[in-house]
């Protein structure tokens, strides 16, 4: 017959804290991705459960445990509708663990919601990936495994601890070993599409919203360098190309999706673009580092070939990555800044180009006959029109007013004249349009934060852009209307140019929002200097890179994995051991420890020998039980080390009572 263990043994108080310390500390930080009613939820049921631990509460009955069940699917399932796959999974998970907070009733559950927590932890790094929230999770798996060691062993907490400590550091240099080792293997299986949003570019924008993305400090991208550096009015990180235009909102032509729709499928792919390039002129190679954004595009400056097959090149000159940025991912690029790409335009390009929304913005188009009386050159056209920015008053601001109405580009133009650089670009775009110019507004982002040690640059939000490119001679050429009103934007942030009240009103917890500040400034470049090199050396570490390491060390891939893992083996054995000598000695080296342990020898020559891990109370308590003579000498004893190992009691003095105590023993 089957026997269920007593559920005040099994979960004990010590077990019970462990289990929420590690519990918490592993949803606590995850509140961008867990639902407030789930992470409420988790909070209100763990003080459920100290409150049925001191009898205050009566742990619930079966149908209620079964109705909560219930309500979580049905919630669970409106997440999956509203949220996607992923987090309706996830979130699935963390309402799991916490309601098996409520049914503890064996040591084998107890293991089981602990290797569930682990699981947890795993599943964690889908969503960070960065080292201070690697080096916390460790935190919480010791902490977790610690709550492991506690359900078998119900010794003092720093007997625990140390053994849990113990067993990570073991754990370490294996983790190590296979990682720098083992090949990495491809996923089984794709991450399911995201749909929760992410701060970042749209393909969809409207003037306001570049405005309203550069108040965050989140970090968009980093590229780093093999050589020198662009110069920094050569900064343009182009991301999206937009050649619709509603009167209000640019988009992302359909053309350009049908592309990427044909791309997606292997019987309707055309070649490569980036084959069909005669690309020429000095090259200079770089990386880009870019952030989860759980959307298709990157960011690369004008004319960069993509070095992985993995990464696309569009007609309109952006990159395309064939999977969705669900983590951080490293792209190779190598940059041709002297090459035409394209030297024709098509018909359709060309009516795209020129499309208008009909019968708005008359006062523009009266504008654009007048400077086209003027100027019938398309180029000399093009630099009137910057002209007109320049000598007519206006602002450059992250505060613009709020333009309503269908005739917004007038109302930019000829009223408030006060705007950021999607302002900017799209009333250019529409103006060299109305004057039959092609002309398309790109998004991205300008310039860059440099880092001399690593030779990287670092993006923020704050840096998003919008620029114009306009057809001439033949090629698309860039023209930055906002540099008419704000030249110094070309080589400076937009912190540096604008008012301190417009540009400090961003996340108050990031760095990045006080590099105005000296000594903030130099320790946000050293985190991010750290957080640079772990993304490139652990996050975007490869089979590739593998290979590297292995040739550089060995000079064959094959007996240099072999010796490898032949050495990384013995090598970790000796750790692992090492680890248990310096513990075994550290004991022998104890005075106080010592002491007690001759007492149990003199324990020994009456036939009581102490038990593998039998603590001094446990000991004691046996003792007490057969009768013993030894008995009242022993409770003396281990009352005089515990009062000095936990207590605070001074050691010499415990240990000269303890020797005088023990010589009584015979």
């Amino acid at each position: 017959m089957k026997t269920t263990e007593n559920l005040s043994v099994t979960l004990g108080q010590q077990t019970l804290n462990w289990l929420s310390l590690s519990y918490l500390l592993m949803v606590l930080p995850l509140y961008g991705e867990l639902h407030p009613a789930i992470y409420g939820c988790a909070l209100l049921i763990i003080g459920w459960r100290y409150a049925i631990a001191r009898n205050r509460l009566k742990p619930p009955a079966a149908l209620f445990k079964n109705l909560l069940a219930l309500l979580g699917m049905g919630f669970i399932a409106y997440l999956w509708r509203g949220e996607g796959f992923l987090p309706a999974m996830f979130n699935l998970l963390v309402l799991g663990c916490t309601l098996k907070f409520l049914e503890f009733t064996s040591r084998r559950h107890l293991s089981l919601h602990v290797l569930s927590l682990y699981f947890l932890t795993a599943l964690a790094f889908i969503y960070h990936q960065g080292l201070a929230f690697t080096l916390y999770l460790l935190l919480v798996a010791a902490i977790n495994g610690i709550a492991l060691v506690s359900i078998y062993q119900t010794n003092s907490y720093r007997a625990q601890w140390q053994l849990g400590l113990r067993l990570l550091l073991q754990s370490l240099p294996l983790m190590a070993l296979l990682f720098l080792l083992i090949p990495h293997a491809g996923p089984l299986w794709r991450l399911p599409d995201i749909k929760s949003a992410t701060t970042g570019l749209n393909d969809e924008v409207t003037p306001g919203d570049i405005a309203r993305l550069s108040r965050s400090s989140a970090l968009a991208f980093r590229a780093s360098f093999d050589g020198k550096l662009p110069a920094p009015t050569e900064r343009y990180w182009r991301a999206l190309v937009h050649e619709e235009f509603d009167g209000k909102t640019w988009r992302v032509h359909p053309v350009q999706q049908q592309w990427q729709q044909r791309q997606a499928n292997p019987f309707t792919a055309s070649s490569p673009l980036k084959n069909r390039i005669n690309w020429t002129g000095p090259a200079t190679t770089y990386r880009i580092i870019a952030e989860p954004t759980q959307q298709h595009w990157l960011y690369s400056l004008d004319f960069s070939r993509p070095e992985s097959e993995e990464v696309l090149l569009t007609p309109a000159m952006t990159l395309y990555a064939a999977k969705p940025l669900q983590q951080k991912q490293l792209v190779p690029l190598t940059y041709f800044p002297q090459t035409a790409a394209q030297t024709a335009l098509t018909n359709q390009q060309r009516q795209i180009n020129l499309q208008l929304p009909a019968s708005l913005n008359p006062q523009t188009h009266l504008l654009a006959t007048e400077l086209r009386l003027q100027h019938s050159d398309d180029r000399e056209f093009a630099q009137a029109a910057m002209q007109y920015f320049a000598g007519h008053g206006f602002s450059y601001t992250l505060e613009p007013p709020l333009l309503q109405g269908n005739d917004q580009i007038d109302d930019f133009l000829f009223g408030s004249r006060r705007g950021f650089c999607a302002h900017f670009a799209s009333s250019f775009t529409f103006l060299l349009r109305a004057a039959g110019i092609p002309a398309r507004m790109v998004t991205g982002y300008l310039g860059g934060e440099y880092h001399a040690q690593g030779n990287y640059l670092s993006l923020y939000q704050f840096d998003a852009h919008a620029w114009t490119e306009v057809w001439l001679d033949n090629h698309w050429q860039r023209f930055d209307p906002t540099l008419m009103v704000a030249p110094e934007r070309a080589s400076r942030s937009i912190d540096e140019i604008l008012p301190a009240g417009e540009t400090r009103l961003r996340d108050p917890f990031s760095l990045a929002s006080y590099r105005h500040l000296l000594l903030i400034a130099e320790l946000h470049a050293f985190l991010a200097d750290i957080d640079y090199r772990w993304t490139s050396w652990v996050l975007n570490y490869n089979n590739q890179s593998q290979e590297k390491l292995l040739q550089a060390l060995f000079g064959s891939r094959l007996w240099g994995r072999v010796f490898a893992m032949t050495g990384g083996m013995i090598m970790v054995i000796g750790l692992a051991l090492g680890i248990n000598w310096l513990a075994r000695n550290r004991a022998k080296t104890d005075p106080l420890l010592q002491a007690y342990l001759q007492a149990c020898r003199r324990l020994e020559k009456q036939g009581i020998n102490r038990e593998p891990g039998e603590t001094p109370s446990a000991l004691l308590q046996r003792l007490q039980q057969a009768g013993h003579p030894a008995g009242d000498i022993m409770q003396q004893i281990t009352e005089t080390y515990l009062a000095a190992r936990y207590a605070g009691a001074a050691v010499s003095t415990a240990r000269r009572k303890i020797r005088e105590l023990s010589r009584q023993l015979r």
